[in-house]
């Protein structure tokens, strides 16, 4: 496949980027007694690991790596080529995809057998939540990238995504404890339904819902990359 030659040039760069190993591979440890202090149950904690993951190892690193290259004229010479749009913005994100991954599935493992955590009754919606949360925050991050003119503006362009979904998808502190309005304004942010599906897996819960706001996320994400995202530089 055309896409997985870009994302091998592509992990060659993430392995040498100090700052992409930090946020994918030491933030998500340095979260964990956060985590535990708010909720020491393991499904919580899990939950809440999968969803930093999706914030800072998909999403932040993504849009670095797409302003990156951008910046330096890569994504152009890539377009002149034979290889599709979707192919190239997929062989981009590959590394940190898969980082991403690994990073969930090492993380599950460990917090269930250390805080016995038992397998999940309804796997499925934990498959759906974290394969729809990868695609709606890899399609933010390459519409974020649009309004990002230099890599060390993606600081700044996109924390009001990392501060809305850290503090307002319940991966923090429940929804249930803030006012009720709030908390449905809150429900339709781009992780609580991730966050929702994840826990829906070990216990009944909606589903419905989460599937629906998520669906429209990835709709509007494919809808805002088609109409924003830029190829050539911000110069």
């Amino acid at each position: 496949m055309r896409a997985v030659a870009i994302g091998q040039a592509e992990l060659k760069l993430f392995w040498r980027n100090r700052t992409a190993l930090f946020n994918s591979l030491l933030m998500p440890l340095l979260l964990v007694p956060v985590l535990i202090s708010v909720d020491a149950n393991g499904v919580p904690l899990i939950a809440g690991l999968i969803g930093f993951s999706l914030l800072m190892a998909v999403y932040y690193n993504l849009v670095t790596t797409f302003v990156a290259r951008r910046e330096e004229l890569v994504l152009k010479r890539l377009r002149v080529g034979e290889l599709t749009d979707p192919e190239i913005l997929f062989g981009a994100s590959l590394p940190s995809l898969v980082v991403a991954l690994g990073q969930m599935l090492l993380f599950s493992v460990v917090v269930a057998v250390v805080v016995g955590v038992p397998l999940p009754e309804r796997p499925w919606f934990i498959v759906l939540g974290v394969l729809g949360g990868i695609a709606s925050f890899t399609l933010l991050a390459a519409a974020s990238s649009a309004f990002t003119r230099t890599v060390e503006m993606a600081q700044v362009t996109s924390l009001p995504v990392l501060m809305a979904c850290f503090f307002g998808s319940g991966m923090m502190f429940p929804l249930d404890a803030l006012p009720e309005p709030l908390a449905k304004a809150l429900a339709y942010l781009p992780l609580t339904p991730v966050l929702d599906l994840l826990r829906a897996g070990w216990a009944d819960g909606p589903v419905l819902r989460p599937l629906i706001v998520l669906a429209v996320w990835i709709g509007l994400g494919t809808y805002a990359v088609q109409r924003y995202f830029r190829w050539d530089p911000r110069r």
